[in-house]
C-alpha cells in the first residue's frame, strides 16, 4: 500500500474503464390540484440515463369534472418519458426509462383536476445516472 490513498466519491468507473457520475435520486408527490411545471433535476452537460418509478397514491376518476393530467419529460420535450398520465388505480406501480438529454432538466408537468369530486394523485421516484 502506498502512503497516500484517496477516496473518490464523486465518480464511479465501470468494468470498461468508463467514468460516470453517481446516480441522483429525486422523489416527489403530486395531487389532484397540482398545476404547472416542476423541475425535478437540473440540467447537466451530458446525456444521463433516467429510471422513474410511478406509484399511484389515489385512484384517478373524472368525478364531476376531469381527472388530473401528469407528464414527465425534459426541458423542450415535456412528454418524453410519460405522456399525459390520466388513469391508474391506487397501489399501481409503473416504471419508465430513457435518456435525459445533455443540457436538459428533468421536469414534471401537472394539470389540475376540474370539478369537486375528481381524484388522482401519484408519487414519482426518479434515479438519474
Amino acid at each position: 500500500m502506498s502512503k497516500r490513498e484517496e477516496l473518490v466519491v464523486n465518480q464511479f468507473v465501470d468494468q470498461d474503464g468508463v467514468v460516470f457520475a453517481p446516480a441522483r435520486l429525486k422523489r416527489t408527490s403530486v395531487i389532484r390540484t397540482s398545476a404547472g411545471v416542476t423541475t425535478l433535476l437540473q440540467a447537466k452537460p451530458l446525456n444521463r440515463v433516467v429510471v422513474v418509478m410511478v406509484t399511484v397514491d389515489t385512484t384517478f376518476a373524472a368525478g364531476d369534472g376531469a381527472a388530473p393530467i401528469f407528464s414527465l419529460g425534459q426541458t423542450g420535450t415535456a412528454t418524453k418519458f410519460i405522456n399525459a398520465l390520466t388513469t391508474g388505480t391506487a397501489g399501481d406501480k409503473v416504471m419508465y426509462d430513457g435518456v435525459l438529454s445533455a443540457g436538459k432538466a428533468l421536469i414534471l408537468t401537472s394539470t389540475a383536476a376540474t370539478g369537486t369530486t375528481s381524484t388522482g394523485a401519484l408519487s414519482l421516484s426518479a434515479v438519474v445516472g
